[in-house]
This record gives C-alpha cells, structure tokens and sequence, in this order.
C-alpha cells in the first residue's frame, strides 16, 4: 500500500496538526474538481484515485489516530519522502520519535513502510546502491514482524533470482553467456548482500558464494586466459561467506588458481599454457661480454691517438 500524503491530494503543504475542518473543506474542493473535468479518476504519484478511493482515504483520515499519526509523517521530512517515493539519500535518517517506537503507531504505518522498503530494495539491486542500502538499514525499520518477514522475503527473492542467473550460466553450457551474469558477481554487487543481516541471510550468502565458485571453476576450465576475472570473483565469494567453512573452501580454491597463474605471469599464451620467457640467460651473458671487449677495444683507440 502506497503512502500518500494530505498535502500530496491537495496540493498544498502540510501544516501541523491538521485540522478536521480544513480537511473536510479539501475533500469538498478535490470532489468539486473531479465533477468538473468530467474525469472519473485522478492521478497522484502515479496512482489512480477513483471517487470511492478518495471518500475511503478520507474516511480513513479524519479518524483521530490517522490525523495523528498522518502530522507524525509531516513532521519528518525524510520519512515522508521515503513513504511517498521509496527513496532515501545518503546517510539521512528519519527523526528519533518516541511514537516511532508505539505498537498502535507501527500497526498504523507498516503497510505503506512495507510498500516502499520492498520497492526501494528492488532499485537498490537492480542499479546497486551501497550508499542507499546502508542508509536504509541504519534506520529503524518501521513494520510489524509480520510485514518486516513480508520486507524480507521479498529481498531473499531478489537473492535468489541471481543465484538461479548464475547457476544457469555453469550448468546449462552455453545457454547464457558470461556477459549476463559477471555483474552478479562484481563487488558492487555483492557488497549489497554482505550488508544484509547475516542473522537471517547468513546462509544464503554461503549459498551465494559457493554458487560463484562454481561459476568461476566453470570460466577458467572454459578459458584460462579468464584467470584474473576469475581470481577477483573468488576474492568477492569469500569476503561474501558467513561461515568459516565456506570461506576455507573458496580460501583453498584461490590458493589453486594462484599456483596456476604464476607460471603465466609472462604474459597469456593460447591454451593456457605457460609463458615463454623472454630471453634465456647464456645469451644474455654473451652479450654483455661482447658489449664489455667492444667498450675496451674503443678505449685502446682513444689513447692511441
């Protein structure tokens, strides 16, 4: 359920508290101007609003505790925007309300808080936004246990989604390419799991992060010139483990990869063999002798003359 502000309908800014007369007088005037455009709904924050939407919104207002609770919102600017357009800045915070804390308040506000936390983890992920995730959590969550388990549930699927992306690229050989899954396992994005409580996601980020060290077994056997992607991903499947193991597992792994990759420090060969090296020694020796009895030859010339 979408949060909708008093002033949002009317048009005009909020002034606190709200007044039963004032409200009732812009519910007249919204009803009147709905009549005269001859429209049946109205639009508000992309939401359509019917007449019958409109009496049950206000209905709904004029209670005591939704007057209340509504001038509660008004007079926390940040909370305000987060519920109307899931979007919360950078290390803002909404205020440190006593009512924040009252079981009939949090009754009152979690749907809409719901709405916007499972819209707001839904961008986060899509375009990964630390920053925004970090705001967020930092905050109280304002929802009962059963729309913060609703919150949640929501995020798991989000995490889920990926691993499903991802174990379709290693399994289903050539059914996905590389390109479509190798942002899932970039930090950017694994950072936005490691911040989520690992209480609750703990074993979901080691499922994570085993299901990226199958992909990146899977990449480098492809290729090994994949090597360095490959090592990068491994080092963000384990900063991701919760559990000593997993991260023991994917520790022995890396270990792997490296003893594989040094031999090809000199640079990358076709097939993944090892470098040659540049140039062997005895020729290298050979040279400088010639270079030193040329520069002595020279200087014998020098002071003949």
């Amino acid at each position: 359920m979408q949060y909708l502000s008093p002033s949002s309908l009317s048009g005009e800014p909020i002034v606190t508290p709200l007044d039963k007369k004032a409200i009732q007088l812009e519910r007249k005037k919204l009803f009147a101007e709905l009549e005269l455009s001859g429209e049946t709904t109205i639009e508000m924050n992309g939401r359509s609003f019917t007449k019958n939407d409109i009496i049950q919104y206000y209905e709904d207002l004029l209670k005591e505790d939704g007057l209340m609770y509504h001038s509660v919102v008004a007079e926390d600017p940040v909370l305000l925007v987060f519920l109307e357009t899931a979007h919360i800045g950078r290390k803002e915070n909404f205020l440190r309300n006593p009512v924040y804390t009252d079981e009939q308040f949090i009754n009152w506000i979690s749907p809409y808080f719901c709405h916007a936390f499972i819209t707001y983890m839904n961008a986060c992920f899509l375009d990964p936004d630390e920053d925004g995730l970090t705001a967020l959590l930092k905050n109280r969550l304002l929802m009962t246990p059963a729309d913060t388990e609703k919150g949640w549930q929501a995020v798991i699927k989000i995490v889920m989604g990926s691993i499903s992306t991802i174990g379709e690229y290693y399994n289903a050989t050539g059914m996905l390419m590389l390109s479509k899954v190798k942002d899932l396992m970039e930090f950017r994005y694994i950072r936005l799991i490691q911040l989520l409580p690992s209480d609750r996601f703990g074993p979901l980020k080691d499922k994570y992060a085993l299901c990226i060290l199958q992909a990146s077994v899977y990449t480098f056997n492809k290729n090994r010139q994949t090597g360095n992607y490959v090592s990068t991903w491994l080092e963000n499947a384990q900063l991701l483990a919760a559990s000593e193991d997993v991260k023991a597992q994917i520790g022995k792994k890396r270990e792997e990869l490296e003893a594989v990759l040094i031999p090809q420090e000199g640079g990358p060969v076709a097939g993944g063999g090892a470098a040659a090296p540049a140039e062997t020694s005895p020729w290298a020796v050979i040279k400088v002798i010639i270079f030193v009895l040329l520069l002595l030859a020279r200087m014998a010339t020098c002071r003949h003359w």
